[in-house]
């Protein structure tokens, strides 16, 4: 008779089921399923307990707040403490559900202070840079069940346990699926939750443009104060560091000294060699980058789009897009869903990546952000002066959202306020610089700001060259992308006169689309006659000028301002000035060697008259006379 063996059950085979399920329909790893549940059932019991004196839960539930939900969520996502798996815990985690019981415990200071530096920040980002209420609204939107839904009314009334439970689930996978919509499901799905956030309250079809619109900036300034604050906390404990282990060496070498003084090995009066101290990180500032009136232009562009492609609804009727962006009428400032989708694919492609790195930073700040997705940087101008904006401007959002290369660390290498109106010194910027570049142009008239984004580096060349990562853009009145539209290859230009002399009948200056005798948009060396046409057959239809007065057709604009960014990020800018600077010494190395001249050869030259000069004429008039002969050795013998 044999004997029976029975394998222990799993205590964790129900969890671990549970994270399967939910992990086959979210784009999310089993370990982010686990942390955002746990999160959830923790911000839930807080919520839910009954905080009274001596109860030992209300104690870990103190410093949370129902009404900074996104503060809370950053607060505790990633601080949590890890979930205890082992087999021989008496009160295991075995249902996403519950609480973990490890929640309650004690956290290590180190947690402790990491959660105060997170809470800091998002509180005032929550009270001085986010829409008001956001946190709540997106709550409400997107992550919360309807009420309707958690009645238990609708439930078996003989099973409220598994009322309850199926309640529960309900709730959580709408939170899990509110983070999946917010952060990696895709552009369209961002953009619709934001949509849903500012939509009206009497018709959820449409939402007012320019509140959209400050949404969107509003989170990218969010992303931005948040991610260089914690850097900037992390710089600033590095040095505290190293400069406490630098007071200790320097203590250490005073010792030494003070020992060899005492021996004779050193002399009294001989002096120290002092290092240089380490300047000071200062601590980032945050009303810095507060958010300005996103103005106009971007509710002006959207409202235009949706009159053009809408015959009816909330948007019909001919106003131009800053007329309505300007009424004072709500439903003249509206926009449906659909319009808003796809101009934001055509004019902003990198908006909804504002949610999704700002959901990313609350839920999974210590993880790397997706490489399936792209990452919203506001662009950084670490101080250099610019004619256009400031740190936290509107326009420095508006460029980030039209294009990825756009974002990061950018490099000033012209500007018109500062190096004057020079061809030369334009030319000279660009020539060798390797990394992508941002051209903006500001038109006298009217005031009208546009210009063109290329990544490909600048050469002289007579003929046009580039490739299709190159567009033309709007800024003001209205914001426009006007990108390749594959019929056509002259992407850009750059032909000084010095180069051919001014001999290959061709325009001399810079430009972008069109023909070598009539650009698209196009600079000329003299910064005089300068061009923006409306079309050409390499970059789509767009108006890069603002309307002109009627009956006034020219597309010949007066520049009151020019400047040029090395744009990419850090190590983008570094490496393009890197390979400038290489030219420039090639350049340079160049004419050094074409000064240096064999003194010798020169002075043969010179005599036989290969260098045309005067001192030597008279022996060319004295050649060939009869009654005269010149020795070519003998320079001082001229016989008669």
């Amino acid at each position: 008779m044999g004997i029976a063996f029975t394998t222990p059950k799993n205590p964790y085979a129900e969890l671990k089921e549970q994270v399967s399920r939910l992990g086959d329909r979210n784009p999310f790893g089993d370990d982010e399923i686990l942390r955002l549940s746990r999160c959830m059932a923790y911000l839930t019991a807080a919520n839910n307990a009954d905080v009274v004196a001596g109860d030992k839960k209300a104690a870990s539930y103190k410093e949370i707040n129902p009404n900074c939900w996104l503060t809370d969520l950053a607060v505790f996502c990633s601080t949590l403490p890890p979930a205890n798996f082992s087999l021989d815990h008496e009160n295991p985690y075995d249902d996403l559900l519950k609480l973990d019981p490890v929640l309650l415990q004690t956290v290590s200071p180190e947690m402790l202070g990491e959660r105060k530096k997170i809470k800091h920040i998002l509180t005032i980002i929550e009270e001085n840079v986010l829409p008001k209420e956001f946190g709540l609204i997106l709550k409400e939107k997107l992550f919360a069940l309807p009420s309707h839904a958690s009645n238990m009314t609708n439930y078996d009334k003989d099973s409220p346990d598994a009322a309850r439970r199926t309640i529960a689930w309900k709730r959580l996978e709408v939170f899990i699926d509110g983070a999946s919509e917010t952060s990696r499901r895709g552009s369209r799905k961002a953009l619709t939750c934001i949509f849903k956030c500012c939509a009206s309250d009497d018709d959820s079809r449409y939402a007012n443009a320019k509140k959209l619109m400050d949404c969107f900036y509003r989170l990218a300034l969010a992303c931005a104060i948040y991610s260089r604050y914690m850097t900037n906390q992390i710089q600033m404990q590095d040095q505290k560091e190293r400069l406490v282990l630098i007071e200790v060496q320097r203590l250490s070498a005073q010792q030494e000294r003070e020992k060899r003084i005492k021996c004779g090995e050193l002399d009294e009066n001989q002096e120290e060699e002092e290092d240089e101290e380490e300047p000071i990180i200062p601590p980032f500032d945050p009303s810095t980058m507060f958010p300005e009136d996103i103005g106009s232009a971007f509710a002006a562009s959207l409202l235009e789009f949706s009159t053009r492609h809408s015959t009816s609804g909330a948007n019909a009727g001919a106003y131009s897009g800053l007329e309505q962006a300007n009424s004072g009428s709500e439903d003249d400032s509206k926009v449906s869903l659909e319009i808003f989708l796809t101009w934001a694919e055509a004019n902003a492609p990198c908006l909804s990546s504002c949610l999704e790195t700002f959901m990313h930073l609350i839920l999974f700040p210590d993880k790397p952000y997706p490489p399936s997705r792209s990452e919203f940087i506001f662009p950084k101008l670490r101080g250099q002066h610019s004619a256009f904006f400031t740190t936290g401007s509107p326009l420095l959002f508006t460029f980030a959202a039209m294009s990825p290369s756009l974002g990061g660390s950018w490099r000033r290498l012209y500007t018109s306020d500062s190096d004057g109106l020079s061809f030369n010194r334009l030319h000279n910027s660009l020539l060798g610089y390797s990394g992508p570049t941002l051209l903006i142009i500001k038109e006298a008239e009217s005031g009208g700001v546009f210009g063109a984004s290329t990544s490909t580096a600048w050469k002289e060349s007579k003929d046009f060259y580039g490739n299709s990562d190159c567009f033309l853009f709007s800024i003001q009145p209205n914001i426009k992308v006007m990108g390749p539209r594959g019929a056509g290859t002259n992407f850009m230009y750059c032909n000084p006169k010095s180069r051919s002399r001014g001999y290959d009948g061709l325009a001399h200056g810079i430009g972008f689309g069109g023909d070598t005798l009539q650009p698209r948009l196009f600079l000329s060396e003299s910064f005089d006659g300068c061009i923006a046409r409306a079309s050409d057959m390499t970059f789509e239809a767009g108006k890069l000028l603002p309307p002109r007065e009627i009956g006034n057709p020219s597309t010949v604009f007066d520049l009151e301002c020019l400047e040029v960014w090395g744009v990419g990020g850090d190590a983008v800018v570094a490496k393009a000035l890197g390979n400038r600077h290489k030219q420039r010494e090639v350049v340079a190395s160049s004419i050094r060697k074409a000064r240096k001249v064999d003194k010798a050869q020169f002075l043969d030259d010179f005599k036989s008259g290969l260098i045309e000069s005067k001192a030597f004429a008279h022996r060319a008039e004295m050649r060939g006379r009869a009654d005269c002969h010149v020795d070519d050795n003998d320079n001082k013998n001229y016989k008669l």
